[in-house]
Order: structure tokens, then C-alpha cells, then sequence
């Protein structure tokens, strides 16, 4: 099928992404490594749940609604989140990563993520955990950012994307997680066409269950936001998702909010 031809963009903050001034959020310094950090390249597969998370709650940062608008308990998705993450493989016992592979099946057609647990384990196993407890069953694509941002050494890239997972189904700040905010894991890889990532807020620790899809290369957004695999299958669904109507600017001055959200009928994780 022929590729979707996106509007001209401008200088614009991509909200929850980006901060006002245009520019990506401040990385922050490096996630520090406790002490007593095991020296087994293979144990970083296997960190617990309490030290991938901080439930420290930042000055930009709000109480998780109760339930989130497919109607789940934000509460009963967290306690089913850490239950679930001691259980879920990740990788051999060699530290070799297992090919997990999370399938969403939307409105617009299915859509396939080939994970990288070898970039980020623990926000890996965090997606993975959501989606066996079903978060993302019912959720909606809620944002679709086509705008322009500009790195710290001045180079302008526009990026096209689309966010999805928020328990409120606005994509607003503050609302990004169920209780609990993982520590950063980010990498080198660059962002490319169908890049996955999560979304988080200024604070680099923020990430919680939003994530994002890119639609072509963003190099305002490497090395500041955590990215979890690539799309593998469906990235013409995902152009699709990309290509929906927004709203008129009177009723969103962000210019982010789909006119009528994609849902995610239910979302399905495994080993391929």
C-alpha cells in the first residue's frame, strides 16, 4: 500500500515527550547502580520488581485515576503486575534474551512487537506483565504527535508517532502510571520507523505503562526515553492509526487528540 503523507509541522512541545521549550526532556543524570548490584551479566534479567520501580511519587506526577476508562482497577493491575514479574522469562539461563513478542489486536488491524529484552530487561518484563494482566485490553490509542523538536545541540527532527496505554486515555502528564514508575534504562540504539518505546514524564524515572510507536527516524528523542523493542508486523496499521482525523484547535490546542481514538480490542504477549 502506498505510505501515508503526513502534514507540515512546526516547532511545537510533543506533549509528555518533550518539554515546553521544544527540546527533549532532560535525561537526568545515569540511573545509579546499588552496591550491591550482582556482577552475573545474566542476574540483570532477573532483577526484582522492588528495584526496578520507584513509588517515589514527582512534583509532576498525579495519583493513578481508580480505574482505568476500559474499567480495570488501577490497584488490582499493579498487585497483578508484581505477582506476575518473578514468573516471566525473559531470558535462558545463559542471559541469552527469549524472542517475546507482543501482538496488539486494534480496530485498524493487528499490529506485532518484536521485544529487546537485551535493552531495557526490566521495562521489557513490566510490558509483558501488563499485558498478561490485561491493561491494555480496552485502551485506546490517545495521542498522535506530528511535530518538530529540537535536540540540545540545536539540530531540529520531526517526529511522528503515536502514543498509546493511558489509564485516563488523554495522553496528559502526571497520569502514566498505576502506582509504581520504573527506573530509566536507556540505550544507544536509535529511534527508527516503528521504534517502541515508553513514554514517560520530565523526571527520567517516570515511565510507567504508556508507550510509543515512531513512524520515522527521531533523534531528539535517542538516549532520553527507554526504548522496548521494534514493530515486526503492521506498521501499515500503525500509519493508519497515525493518519486519523484530530481534533479542530479550539477543542485541542496540542493538536495531538484523535478526533475518534483507536482502541485495542486486547493485547497478547508470548514467545515466538
Amino acid at each position: 500500500m502506498p505510505r501515508v503523507r503526513w502534514p507540515a509541522v512546526g516547532l511545537l512541545a510533543v506533549a509528555g515527550l518533550i518539554g515546553c521549550s521544544g527540546r527533549p526532556a532532560d535525561p537526568g543524570p545515569p540511573p545509579e547502580t546499588p552496591a550491591d548490584a550482582p556482577a552475573d551479566p545474566a542476574a540483570r534479567f532477573n532483577e526484582p520488581f522492588d528495584r526496578a520501580v520507584t513509588d517515589e511519587v514527582g512534583p509532576d506526577q498525579l495519583f493513578p485515576p481508580e480505574r482505568t476508562i476500559a474499567g480495570r482497577s488501577t490497584a488490582e493491575v499493579r498487585e497483578a503486575v508484581e505477582r506476575l514479574w518473578p514468573t516471566i522469562r525473559i531470558a535462558d539461563e545463559a542471559g541469552k534474551p527469549l524472542p517475546w513478542v507482543v501482538s496488539l489486536d486494534t480496530e485498524e488491524g493487528a499490529i506485532e512487537i518484536a521485544l529487546r529484552p537485551d535493552l531495557a530487561p526490566n521495562h521489557v518484563r513490566n510490558l509483558i506483565a501488563l499485558v498478561k494482566a490485561g491493561y491494555y485490553d480496552g485502551l485506546r490509542f490517545d495521542r498522535i504527535v506530528h511535530q518538530e523538536a529540537e535536540a540540545p545541540d540545536g539540530t531540529r527532527s520531526q517526529i511522528h508517532m503515536v502514543r498509546l496505554g493511558c489509564t485516563a486515555g488523554t495522553g496528559d502528564p502526571g497520569v502514566g502510571h498505576i502506582g509504581y514508575r520504573l527506573r530509566s534504562e536507556f540505550s544507544d540504539t536509535p529511534h527508527e520507523a516503528g521504534t517502541v518505546g515508553f513514554t514517560r514524564d520530565a523526571d527520567p524515572s517516570s515511565a510507567g505503562v504508556r508507550i510509543y510507536i515512531t513512524l520515522a527516524p527521531a533523534p531528539a528523542l535517542d538516549n532520553s526515553y527507554t526504548i522496548v523493542g521494534k514493530v515486526s508486523k503492521g506498521l501499515d496499521v500503525v500509519e493508519r492509526v497515525a493518519a486519523g482525523k484530530l481534533l479542530p484547535p479550539d477543542a485541542d490546542p496540542t493538536r495531538e487528540l484523535p478526533e475518534r481514538p483507536v482502541t485495542i480490542r486486547r493485547a497478547t504477549a508470548s514467545v515466538k
